[in-house]
C-alpha cells in the first residue's frame, strides 16, 4: 500500500468520502455540496407512499437529515448500496486515467444467520452495527466503507494493490475473530469471511470486479468461514 508522489496529490478526493461520512454519522450535517438533490429524494419518498407529501417530510425533516437518509445506511450508518457502487465506478475510472491500483472488499459475519435464529433480530443487527463501528477503526482514512447489502459489506480501497489488499483483509479478518464484539451488553464472539478482489488483476469491469469479490466472499463462507479468499 505505498503511496509517493502522484498517489499522494490525489488521496484528497478520498478523504472528503471519509469526512463526509464521519460527518453524517455524527451530526447529520454536510459541509460541501453534494450532487444528490434533496427534493429528488423527497419526490422519490412520496411517489414510493412513504410519505403523505414532500411538503410534511421537509417540515419535519432537515435537508442534511434528506441526504444522510439517501446516502447511507440506517442501521450501520455507513454507505448504502447506491452510494458505494456510484463512489466505486467513479473512483476505478479515475484509477485508469492515473494508472492505480484499485481494490475493493466484500465481507459478511460466518454465523450471522445462526444468531438471527437464536437470539432474534436484535441481536443480529446489534452486531452488524459493532462491526461497522469496528471496520471504521480498522480501515485507512481514505477507504471507503459500504454496507453493500443485508449480510455483506464492501470495503474500496483506493491506491492499493493486491498484496496490499491481502494483509489488511487478513488483518480484519483475524482481529475480528481474536476480539469480540461489543453490542447491547455483550461481548459476541464472531467470525468474518472476506472476498477480493483488484484492478488491475482481476477486472478492468466494476461490475466484475464487484461480482469476482462477492464470489471469493462466498467461497471463503463455502469452506467453513473465517478466511480471506481471492477472486480468480
Amino acid at each position: 500500500m505505498t503511496r509517493g508522489g502522484k498517489e499522494d496529490a490525489l488521496f484528497g478526493r478520498e478523504s472528503l468520502f471519509r469526512q463526509k461520512l464521519d460527518q453524517l454519522r455524527t451530526t447529520g450535517e454536510i459541509k460541501r455540496k453534494q450532487q444528490i438533490d434533496p427534493m429528488a429524494r423527497v419526490r422519490e419518498l412520496e411517489q414510493s407512499q412513504l410519505l403523505s407529501g414532500a411538503q410534511a417530510f421537509v417540515s419535519s425533516n432537515s435537508s442534511a437529515d434528506i441526504q444522510k437518509m439517501a446516502l447511507l445506511d440506517s442501521l450501520t450508518e455507513l454507505y448504502n448500496h447506491d452510494s458505494i457502487m456510484r463512489i466505486f465506478k467513479d473512483e476505478l475510472k479515475r484509477s485508469r486515467r492515473y494508472k492505480q491500483n484499485e481494490a475493493l472488499l466484500i465481507l459478511r459475519v460466518d454465523q450471522l444467520e445462526q444468531i438471527e435464529q437464536s437470539h432474534g433480530k436484535l441481536v443480529s443487527d446489534s452486531i452488524l452495527k459493532g462491526l461497522s463501528n469496528f471496520l471504521m477503526k480498522m480501515i485507512r482514512d481514505v477507504d471507503i466503507p459500504a454496507r453493500y447489502d443485508a449480510q455483506h459489506f464492501a470495503v474500496v480501497l483506493p491506491a492499493t494493490d493486491l498484496k496490499g489488499t491481502l494483509v489488511l483483509a487478513e488483518r480484519i479478518r483475524s482481529k475480528v475473530s481474536y476480539e469480540r464484539i461489543s453490542e447491547m451488553g455483550q461481548n459476541w464472539s464472531v467470525t468474518v469471511s472476506i472476498g477480493v478482489s483488484a484492478f488491475p488483476d482481476h477486472s478492468p469491469s466494476p461490475d466484475e470486479l464487484i461480482q469476482k469479490a462477492y464470489q471469493a466472499c462466498t467461497m471463503a463462507k463455502m469452506q467453513g468461514g473465517d478466511k480471506v479468499y481471492v477472486a480468480e
